[in-house]
């Protein structure tokens, strides 16, 4: 099964604000986001990812998040107002 690496940049960490997953690309970016979300100790319901640029991640599997960047932008809009 390909796998594909997703960096995950959470911008409103001052420190380690980058978590990386290698997961399978039929994988929901969803389950994906949670994943990264517990490596830093948040809430992933209380986030929300875009991709850079803010354009927001509309959902859908790995590979088709990964088409479009492997980076993620990751918000926690209770820190950034």
């Amino acid at each position: 099964m390909p796998q594909v690496v997703l960096r995950f940049v959470f911008i409103s960490e001052a420190e380690k604000p980058v978590v990386t997953l290698k997961v399978p690309d039929d994988m929901l970016f969803q389950e994906a986001f949670v994943l990264a979300a517990k490596r830093q100790n948040k809430d992933a319901t209380v986030l929300s990812a875009t991709f850079p640029g803010g354009s927001p991640i509309p959902g859908g599997t790995v590979k088709e998040i990964a088409e479009r960047s492997t980076n993620i932008h990751v918000i926690d809009p209770s820190i950034v107002g």
